[in-house]
């Protein structure tokens, strides 16, 4: 088994346990790896905030039936849960040094949005989106991590 198929199984067999029914991608048909609705593979729901980040983005997580964010290997979803929390409590910071990016005493992470579009050069037909992007105070020397 390769590592996407092992966790992919591993994330469906948390549904499983969890009591979450999955439906197709096409509801009724494909694989069953989506849950019956958004929040059922979401730690909490979204805040108006970061649902808005998604609504602006045109990367589609939000949209069709299912949207991408119901499937349990999205990274968008994956995104939203480890994050959004740290957002919401305005710990920023705290999220920022357990990634590693700065030491725990350092205060210049600011804010954290999703779904945040970087143009890499004029040559891509389109710009893609960063799940998660962490950005810092105008005065950082790093603008932006993600």
């Amino acid at each position: 088994m390769n590592a996407h198929d092992y966790i992919l199984y591993k994330q469906i067999q948390w549904a499983h346990r969890n009591n979450i029914m999955l439906i197709g991608s096409k509801g009724n048909r494909g694989y069953k790896a989506y849950t019956q609705n958004l929040n059922d593979n979401l730690f909490e729901p979204l805040l108006p905030e970061v649902k808005g980040n998604f609504e602006e983005a045109d990367g589609g997580e939000l949209t069709g039936n299912p949207c991408k964010m119901q499937a349990v290997h999205s990274s968008s979803a994956l995104g939203v849960n480890i994050f959004q929390y740290w957002k919401r409590i305005n710990q920023i910071p705290v999220i920022a040094a357990a990634c590693e990016f700065y030491n725990r005493n350092n205060n210049t992470s600011q804010d954290i949005n999703f779904e945040v579009k970087f143009s890499i050069n004029d040559k891509f037909r389109f710009s893609p989106n960063i799940d998660v992007v962490i950005t810092n105070s105008p005065k950082s020397r790093f603008k932006v991590l993600s």
